[in-house]
């Protein structure tokens, strides 16, 4: 059982703490045989966040779901390909073994790669734990859904095209871009932008002009530059 929380009080050998969560006195009752014990750790406050471990394990745990393999079969391999691509070894996610943004880009790694296998996973805010901008274009790469995580979803502009921008002449470099399935594609158009935005939180987010070309969104004014 872990807790996390934040030191308020220190007089001598006690010390109060103020808890992120509820304390679950029962609970931990019965797996201490009534004395309770804490162990302890301060932790550098550029570490791996408490939220980060917590959705890398839930990610770990959506692959062995799908896929039938253990949970510590998926660990060690995407620790271990993830610490191979960046040149560390094998990497661990314990408090003060990996800082945040380094967590943050793991997490982006495991779900380029669940994407890319299409394994799917559970929809969650992984966006509070890694680079926002950088988990979206994941998204638009692999077409999935902003909002609800759907696959083979629409490339969906944030400024209007048509009435008078012919999507085959303006530059989409300058334009903002979200991925959206078809039923979410259909309620932007029919309740408004402004009012779909203020719903949903969204952001959007532009891309280069090689990755327009890539994507095949629209015609790109400056395909025959990136093609030099």
């Amino acid at each position: 059982m872990e807790v996390s929380g934040q030191i308020i009080k220190v007089s001598g050998r006690e010390v109060t703490l103020s808890l992120d969560h509820d304390f679950d006195i029962a609970q931990a009752s019965r797996i201490s045989d009534g004395e309770m014990k804490v162990l302890g750790e301060v932790l550098d406050k550029r570490s791996i966040t408490w939220p980060q471990q917590k959705l890398i394990n839930a990610l770990f745990l959506d692959a062995s779901e799908y896929t039938g393999h253990p949970v510590q079969w998926w660990e060690d391999l995407l620790k271990t390909m993830f610490g191979s691509e960046n040149g560390t070894g094998k990497v661990s996610i314990a408090a003060n073994a990996m800082t945040q943004v380094q967590a943050g880009k793991f997490i982006e790694f495991i779900l380029d790669f669940l994407l890319a296998e299409k394994i799917p996973f559970r929809f969650q805010e992984y966006h509070l734990a890694g680079d926002v901008s950088r988990i979206l274009f994941l998204y638009i790469k692999h077409r999935v859904c902003f909002i609800c995580g759907k696959p083979h979803s629409d490339y969906a502009h944030f400024e209007t095209v048509g009435m008078g921008r012919n999507r085959k002449d303006i530059d989409h470099s300058q334009n903002r871009f979200m991925c959206l399935c078809r039923d979410h594609h259909t309620e932007q158009h029919k309740i408004g932008i402004k009012t779909f935005m203020r719903k949903y939180h969204l952001a959007p987010i532009k891309l280069k002009p090689e990755q327009i070309a890539e994507f095949g969104i629209g015609k790109n004014l400056h395909q025959k530059e990136v093609g030099k």
